[in-house]
């Protein structure tokens, strides 16, 4: 029964802020999935985390959200599965968003479609589109199993214990006696300059201009006028409307409608409003309500209703109107008339919206007249009654602006000032750089200890692979080793019935000492330049009935939820929604 009106239209821009393949992406939907998002990110950091540096990260997270909600939504269109919008709409009216004190309310209602320059309809396909997902997912998850014999086969492998000997190394342990020549190291520096760069360099005269220390006023003459404009900005009042509607497609014939029609007529000067709509309206929405479809402002309902309500004063009821075959009364049944501030009251909200126009002024002629000039630093300090800091010399990524604007003050002219930078209501930044260092290649006697520790450290690493790619029986024994091999200051170590749960060893490792089958086999594996040999000396079969219920069902939960994940992500490679995705630049420029 929304605004109580079923064949209720409105005038609206195309609104979709992005498109997925054939799904349209409002604006209230994008924010939502982004809020939600935020949320997260404030739940798992607190509530005080500065989200302005994640923005990019949480935009590319809505759109990979939004992604995966549309490629399950397309698996339900494809089943050819259809909610029928009467659940849709019943479903929607107990939003919270809708209701007060617990009823669904129109006005609520009205104002969130307002906000977010949402049609009926549109609103009622993003609904159907959460619907979808919910259901999608509970339709997918009552496919996903697992079995008992499967969970036992897990529980075995996940209980078996192993008496593993190791050894684990890296150029910590290796001796070597090598010591690179200059011909080395100079050859060494000659290929791989771009690891010595040293930046370009800036240093710069800061100038931070703050509104509030400009003295900027405004005259009465300015504030009088503020005033006017908002007096003539006042919309009309809104009028509560209240209708009966006669559905031609209810009856047979235009005969018996027209009667109908004629019988609503003649009772209007003789019955109550209230009580011809309960007797006579075809509109089950709001035939309980009086007929109430709520307040207009002139733009909510189709023209052929306004047009007439404009013509209609407090207590009034149209002429018939005709719209798409149906015939509609309406009545104003209230007038809500717009509250006008006082001058005095409104003066202070004025005062400032004059002040940042001023503002916003200021930094425009600031790049008008100053950004590329060269005036005097203090000339600047005077005019804007501020002084200039000295940012010593910075390279990009460390002068305290992001990306883009680093790029425009490492674009200007020494001893010319840049555009305004770090733009906000109340303060802005020019610059003004004074010396540079171009981009160079540190000198080789700087560096060239460095690449005598680079070339210690890859001779080590290569006497690690030396000993990796060794095809001699190896003994897991500390002198062994220190024999065989130039290392020293380890120990072999050996653990006892560990199993894959174990916090003494790495995941890495853990997973390399349970996939061997053989007990009795030293072996070896080079991972991120450490070596590890080792030799499982025992294997002991696992026990499924160790593990408690509480484990039990949280392996089962986790199962089923990767394996849910795995069927989203199947849905999401087989539809190729991540390429079909596209934004509406308008709506995203307005919103930025």
């Amino acid at each position: 029964m929304f605004l109580g009106l079923p064949t209720f239209s409105q005038t609206f821009t195309n609104n979709d802020y992005a498109k997925i393949g054939k799904y349209g992406i409002s604006q209230s939907e994008y924010f939502r999935t982004k809020n939600q998002i935020e949320q997260n990110i404030r739940d798992q950091f607190g509530q005080q985390i500065d989200l302005v540096p994640l923005a990019s990260f949480i935009e590319e997270q809505a759109k990979t959200s939004l992604i995966e909600k549309y490629s399950i939504i397309q698996f339900f269109d494809e089943l050819n599965l259809i909610i029928p919008q009467n659940y849709i709409e019943t479903e929607l009216s107990r939003n919270e968003a809708f209701q007060i004190d617990g009823v669904f309310d129109q006005e609520a209602f009205k104002n969130y479609l307002i906000n977010f320059n949402l049609s009926k309809e549109q609103l009622i396909r993003d609904y159907s589109s959460d619907l979808k997902l919910n259901l999608s997912v509970a339709l997918l998850d009552s496919l996903v199993n697992i079995f008992d014999s499967t969970l036992d086969q897990y529980l075995d492998l996940l209980t078996e214990q192993r008496t593993i000997r190791f050894v684990t190394l890296d150029s910590s342990n290796v001796i070597s006696d090598y010591q690179p020549e200059d011909v080395e190291l100079i050859e060494n520096y000659n290929s791989n300059k771009s690891n010595f760069l040293v930046p370009e360099k800036i240093s710069f005269n800061l100038v931070s201009i703050d509104k509030n220390d400009l003295e900027l006023t405004a005259s009465n003459d300015e504030l009088a006028e503020a005033y006017n404009l908002y007096l003539d900005s006042i919309p009309e009042g809104e009028k509560r409307i209240s209708h009966v509607m006669i559905i031609r497609d209810n009856y047979e014939s235009d005969e018996i409608f027209n009667n109908k029609i004629s019988s609503v007529e003649k009772a209007f000067g003789t019955t109550e409003f209230s009580e011809i709509v309960k007797t006579f309206s075809d509109d089950d929405g709001t035939i309980e309500i009086e007929g109430d479809l709520g307040f207009t402002d002139g733009q909510v309902f189709p023209d052929e209703f306004e047009l007439e309500i404009a013509k209609l004063n407090e207590g009034d009821i149209s002429e018939k109107i005709t719209f798409e075959n149906n015939v509609h009364f309406l009545k104003v049944t209230e007038v809500n008339q717009a509250q006008i501030e006082t001058f005095e009251e409104k003066s202070g909200e004025l005062l400032d919206e004059i002040l940042d126009i001023k503002f916003e002024d200021l930094i425009l002629n600031v790049q008008n007249s100053i950004s590329g000039s060269a005036i005097a630093l203090e000339q600047i300090e005077e005019q804007f009654k501020t002084s200039a800091t000295l940012i010593p010399l910075v390279s990009k990524g460390s002068t305290g602006f992001n990306s883009n604007e680093e790029e425009i003050i490492f674009g200007v002219n020494l001893n010319t000032w840049s555009d305004p930078l770090n733009i906000n209501r109340n303060n802005f930044q020019i610059v003004q750089p004074i010396s540079k260092e171009e981009e160079s290649i540190k000198d080789y006697e700087l560096v060239k200890d460095e690449i005598n520790q680079t070339l210690l450290e890859a001779n080590k690493l290569s006497i690690l692979e030396r000993v990796y790619a060794s095809e001699e029986d190896i003994m897991l024994e500390d002198d062994f080793l220190k024999d065989k091999f130039s290392i020293d200051n380890f120990k072999v170590e050996e653990f006892q019935n560990i199993n894959r749960t174990t916090s003494l060893l790495s995941n890495d490792l853990v997973n390399i000492v349970f996939s061997q089958p053989n007990t009795g086999k030293i072996s070896k594996e080079l991972i991120n330049n450490k070596l590890f040999i080792y030799d499982v000396i025992e294997r002991s079969p696992g026990d499924p009935s160790s593990v408690s219920e509480e484990d039990r069902a949280s392996i089962i939960s986790q199962s089923r939820s990767s394996q849910l994940q795995y069927l989203f992500n199947t849905l999401r490679t087989e539809y190729g929604l991540d390429s079909k995705y596209s934004e509406n630049e308008l709506i995203v420029n307005q919103t930025s």
